[in-house]
């Protein structure tokens, strides 16, 4: 009896052992067939634009550019990927290029940049907002920072200098946790501007793009949990990862569907005693950030200046746009919130240190952006020569200098 237990066992241990080595031989193989898809995906990551829209649609918008200075251009603004940053979450990752530099300071850097702490006897003045601040598919010297350099040093006949601390995907939330960073670091610059507009709309849960990996990361390591993250770093739990965002992207295009963009079910506020459409939460978000912004500024002698940016599809003629027939994805529901801000904006102006750049490109009949929404070097230049013009206009060039 004892013998006829002990070839049971021995031979559940033998099949176990074999279903436990199929297993991990099927995983291990499919694990590297996924790294090498990664490995093109990844490739072709680092030049989206091209590989999305086609060479001829990109050769239109970098006149007087050869096919290599455009690809170094964008492989160096797409190939850059973001590290970690406390409160904030990331941040924009120090590097040396041809045409893109990151000071280690977190900074873009600019025509002429100045040095690190900033110097006493200058203007300073600290840029926020995402990757259009930033400059994406554009050199440093053609970027927002470094127009408005040139511009206000042009203007006021004194040293002005520049910190642009634009970050992909950065909206107003973050954007003011960054600067009270700084004021609390003892870093205070005598004027801070806000770019925004085109991040905020996509982003109604007021969360930053990294949640849900914090999210998981976090469910990893429960206590008395079993240890899968090597699962979850592996290719085959990124491809896992990919798939449920896909599916994710699917479910909501599939009932996005189902009702007009202007049509979107309503949600309570904060407060629980009104009904808001996700435009207004958004632009409420964005008001109270402003305010905090307003009052932290007034404390520390800064002087804050906002400003509300173009966008594509937004009064802009769409047969300029080269990159407009694919849509706008996630950007989509900015025109609307746009179409809303203007409308309450018309009831009740906000104050001069506000300024309304939307329609910049109302009657523009070129070419302005270099991909789906990234300005041209010579739109970014248009930009910055409107907010100097408005800021001289509204008499706040007075209060800074």
């Amino acid at each position: 009896m004892p013998i006829k237990i002990i070839k049971k066992v021995i031979t559940g241990y033998r099949f176990t052992a074999l279903m436990v080595m199929n297993i991990l031989v099927v995983f291990l193989l499919l694990n590297g067939l996924m790294s090498l898809v990664f490995l093109f995906i990844d490739h072709d990551d680092t030049n989206p634009v091209s590989n999305r829209y086609g060479h001829s649609a990109v050769k239109e918008v970098y006149p007087g550019w050869s096919d290599e200075q455009i690809n170094v251009l964008l492989e160096e603004t797409w190939s850059r990927p973001y590290i970690y940053e406390p409160f904030t979450q990331y941040k924009e990752r120090a590097f040396r290029g041809t045409y893109v530099n990151v000071n280690e300071n977190g900074f873009r850097e600019s025509k002429n940049q100045g040095s690190w702490p900033p110097d006493e006897d200058a203007l300073n003045i600290f840029l926020f907002g995402g990757s259009t601040m930033f400059g994406y598919g554009v050199p440093d010297d053609q970027t927002i920072g470094s127009h408005l350099q040139f511009l206000l040093e042009q203007k006021l006949n004194r040293k002005v200098r520049v910190y642009n601390f634009g970050r992909g995907d950065y909206y107003s939330t973050q954007e003011r946790i960054l600067y009270e960073s700084f004021l609390t670091a003892g870093v205070i610059p005598d004027v801070a501007l806000f770019l925004d507009g085109l991040n905020d709309f996509p982003n109604l849960a007021n969360v930053p793009i990294f949640t849900n990996r914090f999210h998981h990361f976090f469910a990893e390591n429960e206590p008395g949990g079993a240890d899968l993250s090597f699962i979850f770093n592996s290719s085959l739990g990124r491809a896992a990862m990919e798939l449920k965002s896909m599916m994710s992207e699917l479910k909501r295009e599939l009932d996005g569907h189902a009702q007009s963009d202007q049509d979107i079910p309503f949600e309570p506020d904060l407060d629980g005693e009104h009904k808001l459409n996700p435009q207004d939460i958004v632009i409420q978000r964005y008001l109270k950030n402003k305010k905090m912004i307003e009052a932290i500024s007034k404390s520390f002698g800064v002087t804050p200046i906002f400003v509300w940016q173009p966008i594509p599809n937004y009064h802009y003629e769409q047969k300029y746009h080269p990159f407009a027939p694919d849509g706008y994805d996630e950007f989509d529901s900015a025109k609307y919130g746009y179409e809303r801000f203007a409308e309450l904006l018309q009831e009740e102006p906000l104050a001069d240190n506000f300024l309304w750049c939307a329609d910049l490109q109302k009657d523009m009949t070129s070419p302005l952006y270099v991909d789906r929404v990234h300005y041209s070097g010579s739109f970014s230049q248009e930009l910055a020569g409107e907010i100097v013009d408005m800021i001289d206009r509204r008499f706040l060039l007075s209060r800074i200098d």
